[in-house]
């Protein structure tokens, strides 16, 4: 899925150009496809997994440097001869990989010149790639990795190592299982590529409208009916995209308008569904294929990363709910009107087909252990089957562009994850990724809240602007090792970063997905931001609770889990009256204060301390007091204008 639409323009290519782009598209999808079900080895052929990941590789950056001008005053209308040359070059290495990777790997310690020059070469255009893609933060990041590699030894302190000619760095890179063709690429270039096809046929056949009718079905009737749509809606849509910006563009052109002629704020209504739009990307089952990935470092079994996913979710979206709802109360907002709303049964009843590869999808992978790349194509298969009937009508070049547009559209996570490959790949090399752990942990001595705020600063940071799973794999292996060596639970760990790291697109001054809701919704980008924020507070909280307590990761005894999570979602309820300053009526300033301090205290777990005890129940007892007490001055408001 597509970055921020704010800073990236694709060009308008020549005709033969742009047949030669979509060709090789439906030549990556396809060759993933034929990979995730080991079409080759049932053939018999004799392919390394890095002479395909070599095609992958050749693919993206043929793509990406034909699709994406240098610059922004460079020309949009046609590739000029530089690119088409690079984008040549680009091809060249991929096939430099696929045509001699046996021969390599037998003589890998040998640095020939035509070696270096392919490995720097790839390594150049990959890092160009990305700069084009998302801007200049992330080939920094690996430059600097670079550049500390081959002058490690001018660094001072525990920086100080043995450095690596940059002869030999370039061809490890290229060809080590610990550069670019590493473990991101292989779950890219399977897992990811999958899931994006997937993606991709759901919405060309239809089956987004399910969801928003469905949503429409369910919560248009009910005060703030719009908003809860856009949540409901977002939140199914999110689950399968991978990118928050993608799903804002395409739901939120729908539900964006209908909130604000329901009376919504401009920059509430930007919020509400960019706030949603980016929790779809912690939303199991699929969390933008980041459940496949953490099980796949965690080596747990995928069920166990799902269920562990799931309850943040419902306190994310339950926050997001109650807060949209409150808005609505304090502004008059209605339902809409019952013509405008569909039935369930005939919503179900025409879309139902839509609905059957999640279930098969997540029994595929739960029940019969299936890897993630196979079941996530044979539930690609069963929505072909399922969903045949609505685009039988559709001719087969119909097909071949949806096909297309999902290849083209994947090239931006696969630069990504080669870049990543550089990153890890030197940070092996040098062993700066256990370096790095040193100045954290001495953080971790002063206080565990002072190594965790660092470390979300440092997630918020380092994911402004990428897609969710690109977020994820930016942090893995730069900042869990320093949490994990503090005595901090893996599970937690991981997510703990990949939740601050996603929530930096809602989050000012870069908050993509904000400034892309508030495109739509004609309001100020910032303003829009600081609306996100506010809506997806519950985010900046859970992480550092499920840290303390992995119980609200369903890690741990059932009734643990059971209370925490009860006075978590109390305290979800008493967080968004303190940040909406509404509940049946207006809420005083200190009555706020005093809201937000119970949500504070019902945050707790109950396991950090046996005081936690008296003060979940304090707080408990509290917040039902101010609420009982709001609820009787609204109706006392009510009683005097009747009287009168």
């Amino acid at each position: 899925m597509a970055a921020d639409p704010e800073f990236i323009r694709k060009r308008t290519l020549q005709p033969a150009l742009q047949a030669l782009v979509e060709l090789f598209g439906v030549v990556l999808i396809v060759s993933a496809a034929m990979f995730a079900m080991n079409v080759h080895i049932y053939m018999g052929w004799s392919i390394l997994s890095q002479q395909f990941y070599g095609l992958v590789l050749a693919i993206s950056l043929f793509i990406t440097l034909l699709m994406f001008p240098a610059g922004r005053h460079c020309r949009i209308n046609g590739a000029p001869w530089y690119d088409v040359l690079l984008a040549v070059a680009g091809l060249a290495c991929g096939g430099y990989i696929i045509i001699f990777f046996p021969e390599l790997t037998l003589h890998i310690a040998d640095l020939t010149t035509t070696k270096i020059v392919f490995a720097v070469l790839t390594i150049v255009l990959v890092i160009e790639s990305c700069r084009r893609i998302f801007g200049w933060i992330l080939p920094l990041i690996a430059m600097l990795f670079m550049i500390y590699a081959v002058f490690a030894d001018h660094f001072p302190g525990i920086l100080q190592t043995r450095p690596i000619p940059w002869q030999r760095m370039s061809v490890e890179l290229l060809l080590s299982d610990q550069g670019m063709l590493g473990i991101i690429l292989s779950i890219v270039a399977t897992v990811v590529l999958v899931f994006i096809l997937f993606g991709h046929l759901l919405f060309s056949m239809g089956g987004g409208t399910l969801f928003t009718d469905l949503a429409l079905a369910a919560l248009g009737r009910y005060r703030g009916g719009p908003a809860k749509v856009a949540v409901v809606g977002s939140a199914m849509f999110g689950s399968v995209s991978n990118s928050a910006v993608a799903n804002v563009v395409i739901t939120g052109s729908v539900t964006i308008p209908l909130m604000k002629r329901t009376g919504y704020r401009p920059e509430v209504a930007g919020a509400i569904e960019a706030t949603a739009s980016t929790g779809g990307l912690v939303m199991p089952p699929v969390m933008s294929a980041v459940s496949f990935v953490m099980a796949e470092y965690l080596q747990l079994p995928y069920g166990q990363i799902v269920l562990a996913a799931t309850i943040p979710a419902i306190l994310y979206y339950a926050a997001l709910l109650i807060q949209v709802d409150l808005e609505a109360g304090r502004s008059g907002i209605k339902g809409l009107p019952r013509d405008q709303i569909p039935r369930v049964w005939p919503v179900l009843k025409h879309g139902w087909p839509y609905l059957v590869p999640l279930p098969v999808l997540v029994y595929t992978l739960v029940w019969l252990l299936w890897q993630p790349d196979t079941a996530g194509m044979f539930a690609t298969l069963v929505l072909i089957v399922c969903g045949f009937w609505y685009v039988r009508h559709q001719p087969p070049s119909w097909w071949y562009r949806v096909i297309a547009d999902a290849g083209i559209s994947a090239t931006e996570i696969i630069i990504v994850g080669l870049l990543v490959g550089i990153v890890l790949g030197t940070s092996s090399m040098t062993g700066l990724s256990f370096t790095l752990t040193e100045p954290l942990l001495m953080l971790g001595e002063a206080s565990s809240l002072v190594l965790l705020t660092a470390t979300a600063v440092i997630s918020l940071i380092l994911g402004m602007g990428l897609p969710g799973i690109a977020i994820y794999f930016m942090q893995v292996s730069l900042i869990v090792p320093a949490l994990v060596a503090f005595g901090i639970v893996p599970i937690s760990a991981h997510f703990f970063i990949f939740y601050f790291g996603v929530f930096s697109l809602i989050t000012p001054p870069v908050c993509v997905a904000a400034i892309a809701a508030a495109g739509i919704a004609k309001a100020s980008p910032m303003t829009t931001g600081w609306e996100a924020t506010k809506l997806g507070a519950v985010a900046f909280i859970v992480p550092f609770v499920f840290v303390y307590s992995p119980s609200l990761l369903a890690q741990g005894p059932g009734w643990l889990i059971a209370i925490n999570f009860v006075t978590a979602l109390v305290g979800v309820l008493a967080l968004s009256i303190a940040l909406r300053g509404y509940f049946k009526t207006e809420v005083s300033i200190p009555a706020r204060a005093a809201f937000f301090a119970c949500a504070i205290g019902l945050f707790l777990p109950v396991d950090l301390h046996p005081a936690v005890w008296a003060v979940n129940a304090a707080s408990f007892l509290l917040a039902a007091l101010l609420i009982a007490g709001n609820a009787k001055r609204a109706k006392h408001r009510q009683i005097i204008p009747a009287s009168a």
